[in-house]
């Protein structure tokens, strides 16, 4: 088949979770389809790192797109008299709608697979051919979640009525879509809760390639005393979990192992967080970094202190693939099947993460111990050939589907499989 792939950002270098997610998808549908790749760009450097994508692309299409303080305060009042999100309207671009419709018309394309949300809205209305959603979380929730742990009045309000709004749009493009897929059980409910059960919601689960880490993992050292957060740091989930921890149980690691070093790494890490990490000994905020991979070979343990989000977090994976035992929220370990005390240790305190990284550091038993249970999970569960089989499941059944303008007899036709899939059905 000939599939259309539509992004929000390049996927190439997959350099943050969000587009190692997609990169590995790509990959795998293009060993079987042939591939349209149509992405925005912020710049020329990455215009020209899309072009890199030849490889497993047929076809490449950039679009420009500038986010400002003035345009963001524009599609603010756009969305205040629309009464759409803001948050979705400000990637609205004419020159994105006309890209899509002329690739559709182009290149024959039977499928348009939708990453992220975001990108729902450029579907050309009259689109008759085949709809895939792939939500790397539930936008709502997250929405939702970031707007609990504001403390900002008007922060709160536009963040409240982003929530009734994406819950709408979510819904009706879960709906629309004829497969959407969630990275876990969590989410698929999550999804289901906004769409209702007419919505075909299948699971396939965030994936890397393990043995792409195995250099790392056999030389990697163990007793080193050092933790290490990566993630991009204008995420706002992110940077305000790091800030948290910061302020509320770092200092407590401290006294007790005064020696502790701690790397975060992430690209645009907000004023607040730089001038917080400048204020506390052992604490080095690198910014963006090309090649992570010194950092990973010096950490100790990787620490998720995320008290909001959604989707689940590929750096966890990436860690348990290299032999790096995690330390984690809840929240930051969510919609993955591990089990606390046996593939990592779980903390939603700043206190109890404090005690946690404590205890893992002092023990390289326990260390090891993590963080072989943990690789025997992810080669179980995550590698991509095996993981991403569902995915194969997904496009094959749509392509002996001879109706494929039918919404209805697709979704049928899902749900009756859908049993035979267990990724993602028994997480602790």
């Amino acid at each position: 088949m000939r599939i259309l792939v539509l992004t929000q950002v390049v996927i190439y270098p997959a350099d943050a979770g969000p587009k190692i997610k997609t990169l590995q998808v790509v990959r795998h549908l293009a060993t079987h389809h042939q591939i349209v790749y149509c992405t925005f760009v912020r710049s020329e450097l990455e215009a020209r790192e899309a072009q890199k994508l030849r490889q497993i692309c047929q076809r490449i299409v950039t679009v420009p797109i500038q986010r400002s303080r003035a345009s963001d305060a524009r599609f603010l009042f756009e969305s205040l008299l629309t009464g759409d999100s803001f948050l979705l309207r400000r990637d609205e671009r004419a020159a994105m709608h006309n890209a899509v419709r002329q690739l559709v018309q182009e290149e024959q394309i039977d499928v348009i697979h939708v990453d992220q949300l975001n990108m729902m809205r450029f579907i050309p209305p009259a689109w008759l051919g085949g709809i895939v959603l792939d939500e790397h979380n539930a936008v709502w929730q997250v929405v939702e979640r970031l707007r609990e742990g504001s403390r900002n009045p008007f922060t709160r309000w536009l963040l409240g009525r982003e929530i009734r709004l994406i819950r709408q749009l979510e819904g009706d493009a879960c709906r629309h879509a004829h497969v959407v897929l969630a990275v876990s059980e969590q989410d698929k409910q999550a999804l289901r809760t906004i769409a209702g059960e007419q919505a075909a919601i299948e699971i396939v689960p965030i994936t890397i390639a393990v043995e792409q880490f195995a250099h790392i993992r056999n030389e990697r050292h163990p007793h080193a005393e050092h933790l290490l957060t990566i993630g991009t740091m204008f995420w706002p989930p992110n940077s305000e979990g790091v800030a948290w921890w910061l302020r509320e149980g770092y200092d407590l690691l401290r006294r007790t192992m005064p020696a502790v070093t701690y790397d975060i790494v992430g690209a645009r890490p907000p004023r607040s967080l730089q001038y917080l990490a400048m204020s506390m000994s052992g604490v080095h905020l690198h910014g963006y970094v090309a090649d992570v991979t010194p950092f990973w070979r010096q950490a100790t343990a990787l620490i998720v202190p995320l008290l909001s989000g959604g989707g689940v977090r590929v750096k966890i994976l990436e860690a348990m693939a290299m032999g790096v035992p995690v330390i984690s929220t809840s929240i930051g370990c969510e919609g993955l099947a591990v089990r606390d005390e046996e593939h990592l240790l779980i903390a939603d305190t700043a206190e109890a993460l404090a005690v946690a990284s404590e205890r893992l550091l002092r023990d390289p038993q326990l260390a090891t111990r993590l963080s072989h249970n943990a690789l025997h999970c992810i080669k179980e569960r995550y590698d991509a050939p095996v993981a991403l089989q569902s995915l194969d499941h997904i496009y094959a059944r749509w392509e002996h589907t001879t109706e494929r303008s039918d919404n209805t007899l697709f979704a049928q036709n899902l749900e009756e499989t859908s049993s035979h899939h267990c990724f993602g059905m028994d997480v602790a």
